[in-house]
């Protein structure tokens, strides 16, 4: 497979999506954008592991994939530039079940994945270079994870016992993963041997598209990081201090302090100088991602059952016909919050 991994992860989004969502919505997801309407789309139709795992995507590159997909028959336009599978486009996406990067979470570690890395390839690099007694340049030349790694060091007492279990645990994670995926992660580790290689270079020796090696090196990177917070890797657990990752944006997380100390919501866009609007979409985050986040002040019990049923026996996430089936009698924020707390309890 020298090229087609961006067809694969758009046929991916688009069996999902079902043709309620344009190419837009899947740019925005994948490149991570913090919109309402993305966080909620990651949700509601189950994409958020992929949010933000492909920051440097483009239109173009998508709507690249796109043709590739029609023109193989894989994938047929509704209207512009929204897309649905095909049948053979879903039987074809099955077949390519080993593509699929099963441990990426980029809703929990999109925004900490890069410094994890940094930290344990600096570390590792590090380590090995003492262990032949060589002087070295950083691969890594951020100030603030150079900082990190030279204080981490200097409070371990025995940096060879550390060399031991940063190797064995290392070997271990990568046990659990592809072979392949495995080749991919050790080739980008420097030692006092060798540089590690780019994505691009890895590619080209493993004759793989770029992007599929991207994800490949990810997927160990978020089962790495996995595994630490669930307690079976204390050395990535380590490496992990201070990067918690971050499930509310800054700002609905100021809302949410403010909802806390019992402000209503136009209260909190007089406080806040924000839109109604903007607070509203606040709210719809916390319903999504704050397990014990109750929408009773918002949304009324039997409305909100209504809306859960409407959404049910219609089979779709969009907004306009499920308020049409309930006679407008529910607002689009009470339907988005209604439907953004029962993703919430199917992720949380």
């Amino acid at each position: 497979m020298r090229h087609g991994y961006a067809s694969f992860l758009l046929a991916h989004c688009l069996r999902r999506l079902n043709g309620e969502r344009t190419l837009a919505a899947v740019y925005h997801l994948l490149s991570g954008k913090k919109s309402a309407q993305t966080l909620q789309d990651c949700k509601w139709f189950q994409l958020a592991p992929f949010f933000g795992t492909w920051k440097d995507v483009t239109m173009d590159r998508l709507e690249e994939a796109a043709l590739v997909l029609v023109r193989k028959q894989r994938a047929a336009p509704v209207h512009d530039r929204t897309y649905i599978l095909t049948e053979k486009g879903r039987h074809w996406l099955d077949e390519q079940a080993a593509w699929f990067p099963r441990y990426v979470n980029g809703w929990r570690y999109h925004e900490i994945e890069p410094l994890f890395w940094q930290r344990l390839s600096l570390i590792g690099q590090t380590l090995s270079n003492l262990s032949h007694g060589q002087r070295f340049i950083p691969i890594c030349r951020d100030e603030r994870t150079l900082l990190w790694v030279k204080q981490y060091l200097l409070d371990k007492r025995s940096r060879q016992t550390l060399a031991r279990a940063l190797y064995d645990e290392l070997t271990r994670l990568l046990a659990a993963v592809s072979e392949e995926a495995a080749t991919v992660f050790v080739l980008r580790l420097t030692s006092a041997r060798r540089i590690g290689w780019t994505a691009e270079q890895i590619a080209a020796w493993l004759q793989k598209d770029v992007l599929y090696v991207q994800f490949q090196f990810r997927n160990v990177l978020h089962y790495m990081m996995a595994e630490a917070e669930a307690g079976r890797a204390p050395v990535m657990a380590e490496l992990m201090a201070g990067l918690a990752p971050v499930q509310l944006t800054q700002s609905a997380q100021k809302t949410y302090e403010w909802l806390q100390k019992g402000k209503t919501i136009d209260e909190i866009a007089a406080l806040r100088r924000l839109k109604k609007s903007t607070i509203e979409d606040h709210v719809v985050e916390l319903a999504a991602n704050v397990p014990d986040f109750s929408i009773a002040p918002f949304v009324a019990a039997e409305r909100a059952a209504a809306i859960q049923a409407a959404a049910r026996a219609l089979g779709t996430r969009k907004l306009k016909r499920i308020r049409e089936a309930l006679g407008g009698i529910a607002s689009y924020f009470e339907i988005r919050l209604v439907l953004a707390k029962e993703v919430g309890r199917w992720m949380n």
